[in-house]
């Protein structure tokens, strides 16, 4: 009699924990359907990526003999004027070069100095912009040079522009001599500018830029991927995917207990197609980013 007590009681057994197992597994589906992250405090950048031509105050001093160079100062250097820079031997003479202006030298020519010029702005042609590309050819001490060969360029370091082509969809957001800031890959520092014109060429539109502040750094460069940036908005930032529309206003789904979520309505404050500041959240809380998995009620 007990082997048969205990035979019937392990089906009973078996079906509760099948029932125990199905109830936490269908738990367990359910939270592992958030998606959240925490309200907090962030910025929000205003902007967008754009090939951007760069363009100096430069003038290319030619060699006036032929022979060997021997460089006495350096790439980059700036330089008062007056200052010997360099030496050119030939079979009966040496040559001494004296900077006749001042500025930064470089012993880098990419032949774009004369059609890429800060002192005529006007008169970059736009319409083969793609083409407008630097092949910079340094001059190394040792080396021999012709007779008006490139020698050096003198650079004046108070003025840099760029000029950068603008998506269709930026272009009405932006006026002449409104205020921007540019920010470089891998650089968490801001270079403020100001947009001094806008030239429409065909189907394109291009921003003339000019920074506040010469980079040394770019001075053998020719292009440089910059972002633009209109502004840099500060608040609570969750991303722009977490909000939503209903029937009684705009909100994101709030966390509110194990596998259980309220709706919070927000104000979208600011944002960029990625991220948005809001009010009506506090830091702390916890939101949803994939409310489009859940049902509720949301318009179409």
């Amino acid at each position: 009699m007990a082997k048969k007590s205990s035979t019937s009681f392990k089906p009973f057994v078996i079906i509760f924990i099948l029932v125990i197992t199905l109830i936490i597994g269908i738990q367990l589906f359910g939270a592992a359907r958030f998606e959240t992250i925490l309200a907090a405090q962030g910025e929000v950048i205003d902007g967008f990526w754009s090939d951007a031509l760069i363009v100096r105050d430069e003038e290319v001093i030619k060699s006036p003999v032929s022979g060997k160079v021997k460089l006495m100062v350096g790439e980059g250097d700036r330089l008062a004027s007056g200052i010997k820079l360099a030496e050119i031997k030939s079979s009966n003479q040496l040559q001494k070069i004296f900077n006749k202006e001042a500025g930064i030298v470089s012993f880098a020519v990419d032949g774009l100095e004369n059609k890429v010029n800060a002192n005529d702005l006007k008169q970059i042609n736009l319409s083969n912009f793609e083409e407008l590309k630097g092949n910079y050819r340094h001059l190394l001490s040792g080396d021999r040079i012709k007779k008006e060969e490139p020698l050096y360029r003198i650079i004046n370091n108070f003025k840099l522009y760029l000029v950068a082509q603008i998506p269709n969809s930026q272009v009405k957001r932006f006026r002449t001599n409104e205020l921007i800031f540019l920010e470089q890959k891998n650089s968490d520092k801001l270079i403020e500018a100001k947009i001094v014109d806008i030239r429409h060429n065909l189907n394109n539109t291009f921003f003339v830029i000019e920074l506040d502040q010469f980079i040394s750094r770019w001075i053998n460069r020719r292009r440089i991927n910059i972002n633009i940036i209109k502004n840099i908005y500060r608040g609570i930032k969750i991303p722009r995917k977490a909000v939503f529309s209903q029937p009684s206003g705009q909100g994101v789904l709030k966390v509110s207990g194990y596998n259980k979520y309220e709706f919070q309505k927000v104000v979208i404050l600011n944002g960029n197609s990625q991220y948005v500041i809001v009010n009506g959240l506090d830091i702390g809380e916890e939101i949803i980013t994939n409310p489009e998995d859940f049902d509720y009620g949301r318009e179409a």
